[in-house]
């Protein structure tokens, strides 16, 4: 399927994307924010996968099985991509082990850099790879993409509200949040956190998700509780966990309508 955008009244070949592309129990496309591109400029854009019902997809920590979708991008000279985002999970059991990942539909958001003197029609190209599995099997998926792109002043796409959307949902670093401070003992890790002047939330109001695979283990709910003005949790290490855990980073997600938080740890 190709689309054409219309743009000040005149019809353009602005920005034309591969068809969405079927494989395993899943299908995935390439959308973008804008049908056009400016020289140096950000470029929002996003892969979205469309997950068969009765089958979940992974997150970037996949938990105590799976793997995170993940793309190999082919851009042309000067341009750069950023980090595919991953937006919140949900807690996942698929054949008897713990995991974070989707259903449904999920959009991973990603940041593309133009060199700050391109011109022109570019070719943008990548390669996605995904994982699927219910209570019974689990079941691989991948597809080659493309994006054509125009220069030009930005044009909203049908696709720009839903990429937005996403990124409200992916977890960010908050200034009145940490530091976290992980102590590894006995087979377990000893979380706290500080929080800032004036901040005083109730524990209870946020779920925790651990981002750093094979740290945490999956199956084990991490509860906070509070005294002043600092956070404490123990739970149990992931069964593949190292023998030291140098670092780690975890999201908290707040019950009201807050973006989530992400917290990292690590020993230089």
């Amino acid at each position: 399927m190709f689309v054409t955008y219309i743009a000040t009244g005149i019809a353009a070949l602005s920005a034309v994307a591969s068809a969405a592309v079927r494989s395993g129990k899943g299908e995935v496309d390439w959308i973008s924010s804008s049908s056009t591109y400016e020289s140096g400029k950000p470029l929002q854009m996003a892969i979205r996968l469309v997950i068969d019902p009765g089958w979940h997809s992974y997150w970037s920590n996949p938990g105590d099985g799976g793997m995170k979708t993940s793309v190999k991008w082919d851009l042309p000279t000067g341009w750069s991509a950023g980090e595919l985002e991953h937006p919140l999970p949900k807690r996942i059991n698929g054949g008897g082990l713990a995991g974070f990942g989707y259903s449904g539909t999920v959009i991973f958001p990603v940041k593309f850099s133009p060199p700050p003197s391109g011109e022109g029609i570019v070719h943008l190209k990548a390669k996605v790879s995904w994982l699927t599995c219910d209570d019974q099997a689990c079941v691989p998926g991948k597809a080659e993409l493309s994006i054509t792109l125009e220069n030009g002043a930005p044009t909203l796409t049908l696709e720009t509200k839903l990429i937005n959307q996403a990124l409200t949902m992916v977890p960010r670093e908050h200034k009145q949040w940490g530091p976290l401070v992980v102590t590894d003992q006995n087979g377990q890790l000893n979380l706290k956190i500080t929080m800032g002047d004036g901040k005083n939330p109730n524990p209870a109001d946020y779920d925790v998700f651990p981002v750093t695979p094979n740290t945490i283990d999956a199956a084990q709910k991490i509860s906070f509780v509070s005294g002043g003005n600092v956070w404490s949790a123990q739970v149990p290490k992931s069964g593949d966990a190292a023998a030291e855990t140098r670092e780690l980073s975890i999201v908290l997600v707040p019950n009201a309508e807050e973006s989530p938080i992400v917290l990292h740890w690590k020993i230089d």
